[in-house]
């Protein structure tokens, strides 16, 4: 399906193994979830979801609360526009959103109302407003995977699993051990934010197409509690959100305040005060090591190629990386470096360095950690 017959790719997992993404996906959230005066024109998010998809990059992630509370469909809105003035890009892209959230209470209350809701009625509906949104109904484009944006504490995983193959497109064995086939709102499942023990016993309920979590030169979790190694032998990949480190490595921004108002890096420890100052040597260090590099590179196309051959399997890596852009140019020169091949010694320094940092601050600040179910 990718558009760049050439460009690398690996299959999607379970369900979805016959389905093959580009080595680098493209998060669409940057685009619409800001201050509504800060969103993206539509021509210049067209260009840019047009460049991803062409140098390769045909998995899109979008989300059913990626707008600011005014406005949460913002990014299924602008989906939707893309999609009807460019429709021949519904057959090439793979498009996941995540959903299972208290849409309503996050218009209401902003942040601390955006809670998990797992129960079978709210999936169902939230799946009806997303497909509303995208105008799946009518023409538009089909969701091919939904993705549990957060674990729901009150609901097993078990359960939840059951609840999203019973709105899927899936024939499945039901708890009973009959067999169902799903009402066809989605086709494949995906977890977000989800720790290891979740992602096993999800798995056995029912195949899962990727899981995303947060992967990075500054964020180093999954590898520690073996979710890295899991997924790559259950051939599950990781789409991983905020690889750059949320603009640092992309030097898009040098001190706290480049971040825009109503930007959700406002939130995050690590892009605050002395905390920052510290994070960003970790992009110096990047920047030098990708002018050394030969040919020179960008340090973001350094960051994304070394993630990619961090995979366990160096044939097969796990490790999908989902920058997000607003820009042709940067989505292009993000979606390359797939084609990147690191040689040994500069991975082995590359791995040193990072071993050897040490990253200030949490991923949230403690407001945001209180409403945000981080490894469920």
């Amino acid at each position: 399906m990718a558009s760049n017959s050439s460009y690398p790719t690996r299959p999607l997992g379970g369900s979805a193994k016959s389905i093959h993404i580009g080595r680098i996906a493209f998060g669409c959230m940057g685009m619409t979830w800001v201050d509504p005066k800060h969103y993206t024109p539509d021509q210049q998010a067209f260009e840019t979801i047009k460049a991803a998809v062409d140098a390769g990059s045909n998995l899109l992630n979008s989300g059913a609360f990626y707008g600011p509370p005014s406005d949460p469909y913002a990014n299924l809105k602008l989906l939707r526009r893309f999609f009807d003035a460019h429709p021949d890009y519904k057959s090439k892209t793979v498009l996941s959103v995540k959903g299972g959230m208290n849409v309503a209470a996050y218009s209401q209350k902003g942040m601390p109302g955006l809670q998990p809701d797992a129960s079978v009625q709210h999936l169902e509906a939230d799946l009806a407003e997303i497909r509303n949104q995208l105008g799946s109904d009518h023409g538009g484009k089909h969701v091919d995977i939904y993705e549990m944006a957060r674990i729901d504490p009150s609901t097993e995983i078990e359960d939840v699993m059951y609840n999203m193959l019973s709105l899927s497109s899936q024939t499945y064995t039901d708890k009973s051990g009959n067999q169902q086939t799903g009402k066809g709102l989605f086709d494949h499942i995906s977890l977000s934010e989800v720790g290891l023990d979740s992602i096993k016993r999800a798995s056995a309920v029912a195949p899962i197409a990727c899981i995303e979590i947060e992967v990075s030169p500054w964020e180093r979790s999954a590898y520690d509690m073996g979710i890295v190694d899991f997924c790559s032998q259950q051939h599950v990949p990781i789409l991983a959100y905020s690889p750059t480190g949320k603009g640092m490595l992309a030097g898009t921004i040098q001190s706290p305040d480049d971040i825009p108002e109503g930007d959700p890096r406002k939130h995050m420890d690590r892009l605050a005060g002395e905390n920052f100052t510290q994070n960003l040597k970790l992009a110096h260090e990047f920047r030098k090591a990708a002018e050394a590099h030969n040919p020179p590179v960008t340090p973001t196309q350094l960051g994304l190629a070394w993630l990619i051959q961090s995979s366990p399997d160096p044939t097969n890596p796990v490790i999908v990386p989902l920058p997000g852009t607003s820009k042709a140019a940067r989505a292009r020169e993000n979606a390359q470096a797939a084609t990147l091949h690191i040689d040994a010694e500069t991975k082995s320094q590359i791995d040193s360095l990072i071993s050897g940092f040490q990253v200030a601050g949490g991923r949230y600040n403690e407001a945001a950690r209180q409403h945000s179910k981080l490894w469920g």
